[in-house]
């Protein structure tokens, strides 16, 4: 496994996003530019309970680009590498690095979460939640990624005690 961004990549931070789904993205020829397509699901009567599987994928929680999921991916895996102390994985193991990769996938999943879901207060002033579950999937992705901290020694000093003969030997005084 390689920590290039792929669709499976996409589907396991989608996957820890209940309801969310990517968007088509149709690509105009003419123009070289990528055009969303979003289709209005509010036209039909409103269900509150899902009983299969088409239902909850014609109206999901929030809808995201590919784009945007690669961008929030690449940046949680900058961050990784700055928590570990590293600057690749090809040191680690294949399952070494797909546990990374689990790790770095929480850390993206928890940063979308967090910049979807903002609550406005008394004030009216925006802010987040302090206990949220992007909270509870940054921890996770956390608890996972200690694991994988690179630890370096640079110099090891010791201190010896002179020997002091004044103060009677108290090299504190």
């Amino acid at each position: 496994m390689s920590v290039e961004y792929t669709t499976d990549i996409q589907e396991q931070i989608l996957s820890h996003l209940d309801g969310w789904v990517v968007e088509a993205e149709q690509e105009n020829l003419q123009d070289n530019a990528t055009t969303t397509t979003t289709v209005n699901v509010n036209d039909g009567e409103v269900q509150p309970f899902i009983t299969d599987i088409t239902t909850y994928a014609d109206n999901p929680n929030k809808k995201i680009t590919s784009k945007e999921v690669q961008d929030f991916y690449e940046e949680a895996l900058d961050k990784a590498y700055m928590h570990t102390n590293r600057l690749n994985v090809e040191d680690l193991s294949e399952l070494e690095e797909e546990m990374f990769i689990k790790g770095v996938c929480l850390l993206a999943a928890s940063d979308l979460w967090n910049k979807y879901n903002i609550r406005v207060n008394n004030e009216d002033m925006e802010d987040t939640y302090v206990q949220s579950y992007g909270g509870l999937l940054y921890k996770q992705a956390l608890n996972i990624l200690n694991s994988f901290i690179n630890q370096r020694v640079f110099t090891l000093t010791s201190i010896k005690q002179k020997n002091n003969t004044c103060n009677n030997g108290a090299w504190y005084l």
